[in-house]
């Protein structure tokens, strides 16, 4: 047997919180998105403006005050035996709360001061319940990296090389994407790498060719805690996962050649030879940085520079493998009887592994220039550079054991475009 839930109400109670609930609901509703003048400002040097970044970015930096006479307690009114709960329907319907009022499970819109932050996006298309401010870049990148001493590799061959090739620019992509909550504390996890590095010695002798390849790659992840302020400078810190990649072989290829039909045939025997070591560089550790969010030109032209550095540790893998690959070419048997020349191949490979550890300094600079369309999209570019110190190089393993660290430079430009809401 079902039995009416009834809650009794004093009148003037029950009107006080219809009251409070109406004006709380009409101010939520009544949020103009912001302009672009508002969320651009010259006066203080930066693009999101002290007055702007409660509109904009949730609120402000400093702790929000709380005016307790605005926040009303919400009591559950019994209507014909049903159990209902106060607010505004329609505004209570935004984002799936379905006109319940504070009841409604998947009401985050804000429209009641004790719910979840009202967060009003950067651009008009952004005036509902949008969570947490997101800010996107991707970035497609050309970054040089540090050029291969070839000298102690031709003093050792001891001839003439026909070709000593630089790694020069390599292509890749970078991308960070941050969350800011109504606070504006935000976690950024970030990526950027180029796999496309190569480099090639050549040395002709005579029929024989020997050549140096050199390949290296350079990936990186990172996760970082910062937060948005009307401050000029902000700071972060975080995690940072980097490992480079380091390839480089000693190939020798015997000249080869068919003996002449003979009885008995001819047999020769030729012999290749690769001697190869990869390296892995695997540095993880703690870095601290500082951004300027924008330095304004104008309204729509921004300049933001941006530096990082940290220690990391280097577990350092180093694997040496030699191929040997041996080919028997037998002529043709004259006879009687005739027989067709044949070839055999053999290859055998021996291999060593090696493990190491050392610490790495790594430190990363960049200015980058930002055209704005909108408040939501704008265009990127710019020149970063990334240094690293101890890291192990594949041209250094070929000439010495162990792990001898290095310092190595990238740098160049990088293009993209920036998206926040």
């Amino acid at each position: 047997m079902r039995l009416p839930l009834i809650v009794t109400v004093p009148a003037g109670r029950l009107l006080m919180l219809l009251a409070t609930a109406v004006g709380v609901a009409e101010a939520a509703v009544g949020q103009a998105p912001p302009s672009l003048s508002d969320a651009i400002s010259l006066t203080s040097g930066d693009v999101w403006s002290e007055q702007s970044t409660p509109a904009v970015l949730g609120t402000p930096a400093s702790d929000p005050v709380l005016n307790q006479s605005e926040i009303a307690a919400v009591e559950p009114i019994a209507d014909d035996g049903v159990l209902s709960l106060g607010g505004d329907a329609a505004c209570n319907s935004c984002n799936g709360g379905g006109g319940g009022g504070l009841g409604s499970f998947y009401n985050r819109c804000g429209c009641d001061t004790p719910l979840f932050p009202y967060l009003t996006g950067p651009g008009a298309c952004d005036n509902w319940c949008v969570g947490p401010h997101w800010n996107v870049e991707v970035d497609g990148m050309a970054l040089r990296r540090t050029g291969v001493d070839w000298t102690p590799i031709v003093d050792l061959v001891g001839t003439a090389p026909s070709l000593l090739d630089q790694f020069n620019y390599g292509p890749g992509g970078r991308i960070f994407a941050t969350a800011y909550n109504d606070s504006d504390y935000g976690v950024q996890v970030g990526y950027e790498g180029i796999n496309d590095y190569n480099a090639t010695a050549l040395f002709p002798q005579g029929a024989d060719l020997r050549s140096f390849d050199y390949e290296t790659t350079f990936n990186s992840i990172e996760l970082n805690i910062l937060r948005r302020t009307t401050a000029p400078t902000k700071l972060f810190a975080g995690f940072r996962y980097v490992q480079v990649d380091e390839d480089f072989t000693d190939r020798f290829v015997d000249g080869k050649s068919v003996p002449p039909p003979a009885n008995p045939p001819d047999v020769l025997a030729f012999v290749d030879t690769s001697n190869a070591f990869k390296l892995e560089n695997r540095m993880i550790g703690f870095q601290l940085g500082a951004l300027r969010d924008a330095w304004a030109l104008n309204k729509w032209l921004t300049i933001e520079p941006m530096g990082n550095g940290g220690v990391y540790y280097n577990n350092f893998k180093r694997e040496n493998l030699q191929d040997t690959t041996t080919t028997i070419v037998t002529g043709d048997d004259t006879g009687p009887p005739v027989v067709d020349g044949s070839t055999s191949v053999n290859y055998t490979q021996f291999g060593t592994s090696q493990n190491f550890s050392d610490i790495t300094f790594i430190g990363e600079v960049g200015i980058t220039g930002v055209f704005r369309f909108n408040q939501c999209l704008a265009l990127r570019g710019g020149y970063q550079a990334l240094v690293m110190d101890g890291v192990g190089e594949g041209i250094d393993a070929y000439l010495q054991p162990g792990l001898n660290g290095s310092t190595v430079l990238y740098h160049g430009a990088r293009f993209g475009l920036e998206y926040q809401r």
